[in-house]
This record gives C-alpha cells, structure tokens and sequence, in this order.
C-alpha cells in the first residue's frame, strides 16, 4: 500500500533519522583529506561541498525549532546568497574538521529534536524558498537530506540502500510534487512492491515500473532507470530537475 503518513509524525520518524546519521557519519570518517576533495555526484560540488551543505542544513533546522519554541523570527536563512556562501566558505577544510563539524551539527539537531515540546510542532516556521510552513517538516526533511546526499557522497551508498519507510514517504512526496510541476512528462508510475498506479499528469503516456526504491532514485536523478521497465518499450520519459 502507498504510504499515508500514519506513522509520520516527528517522533516516529527520529529514529529512523538517528540511523541514518550514524550511516552517513560513519562514511564521513572514513574518507581522508584527499577523498574530501574529490567530486560527489552533485555537478560543481567536491564531498566537502556537500558535507559541508549537510552541516549547515542540520543547523538551519535547528534555528527553525529555535524560533518555535521561542516565539523570535529566525528563518532558516537569510537568503539564498547566504546558503551558496556558506557551502562555499566551509568546502576547503580537512576531512577532520568536516566530520567534527558535519557530527556536531547533526547531533545537535537531534537532541533538538527529540526535547522539542510535543504541542509546538505545528508551529508555522520561515521555510527558505517556501514561506511559512509547520515546523514539523523539519525531521522529514532532515531525513531526506541525509538519506540523498549520503547518496551524492559517491561512496557506494544508493537507493538500495535507503531505508523502505523512508523510500514510501519520499515516492508519494515525490509524485504529488510532479503532480503540480508543469514541466513533468505525462506517465504512469508503479512500485513492484504494491502495485499501486501512480499518475503523473494526466497518466497518458509510458508505464514505469520496477522497485520503488529505483524509482525514487530514477526521479530523484541518483540512479539513470536502468532497472526499471518501460512500456510501451522505448525511453523512460525525462523527469524534471530535483533538488533537497
């Protein structure tokens, strides 16, 4: 069955946060100096590009539960600009001190987590890019981060890997965003594991089936489809641009 975030609250989605970070920081340690420097499989990013992104997304969230629980203005970020520079800033430095940095971001962001008030989750927070929204998007999004680019890490980590819970909240996440992005082919779409027909505008053109895992990656631009099955045969449709 398709997810439908029954078990999508903040507090059921922590742990599966807190064993996705102990994944991704156990890679982190064991790259070296010369591993930090080379390119991830995001265009224009070095793994110290990215590390460095993950950090300061960790902390972005942080200042989002911060301001609701306190009541201060204090967006996510101050702008885009703000973002770029700080990604930029931190991309040159030794593999220790982007782990040290990268470990103590994401650490901090679960204790603020897990000690934030269960009645200050709907909180409407200043969401870089997207407005006010409930500060509750703050686990799930962090959970995608770290899933993703442990990914662009170009380590060895794929969407095989990706947790399932993680996989069926990101699938329908997924296809309800391209449901409204008027650059999105027309297909239809469908997981071997539930069968589920999923449309993509107004479903018309080519069935894409295979693991949902593979589909996720395939849309989400981490994998090239190769283990998914189109029909009628031909070439898988070209899914839009995504980013975290």
């Amino acid at each position: 069955m398709p997810h439908d975030g029954t078990h999508d609250s903040p507090a059921a989605l922590l742990p599966l946060l807190r064993t996705s970070v102990d994944r991704l920081l156990a890679t982190a340690a064991a790259l070296s100096d010369e591993e930090v420097r080379a390119p991830s499989l995001l265009p224009g990013w070095t793994r110290a590009h990215l590390l460095t992104h993950v950090a300061r997304s960790a902390d972005s969230r942080n200042r989002l539960l911060t301001s609701a629980r306190s009541g201060i203005d204090l967006p996510q970020y101050a702008d885009e600009a703000q973002r770029e520079w700080e990604i930029e800033e931190g991309a040159g430095r030794s593999a220790a001190v982007l782990l040290d940095d990268v470990d103590t971001a994401l650490r901090r962001f679960l204790a603020a987590a897990g000690d934030h008030p269960d009645d200050a989750w709907e909180v409407p927070v200043r969401w870089l890019g997207s407005g006010l929204r409930p500060v509750r998007g703050a686990v799930g999004s962090m959970l995608r981060e770290v899933e993703v680019h442990h990914t662009d890490l170009a380590t060895g980590h794929g969407p095989a890997d990706w947790p399932a819970f993680f996989v069926a909240r990101e699938l329908e996440t997924t296809v309800r965003k391209l449901g409204g992005n008027p650059d999105a082919p027309s297909m239809t779409l469908c997981a071997d594991e539930d069968r589920v027909v999923r449309l993509v505008g107004d479903g018309r053109g080519p069935r894409v089936t295979g693991p949902a895992a593979e589909l996720l990656g395939w849309l989400t631009g981490r994998t090239d489809g190769g283990a998914l099955t189109v029909e009628p045969p031909g070439s898988l449709p070209a899914p839009p641009s995504w980013r975290t």
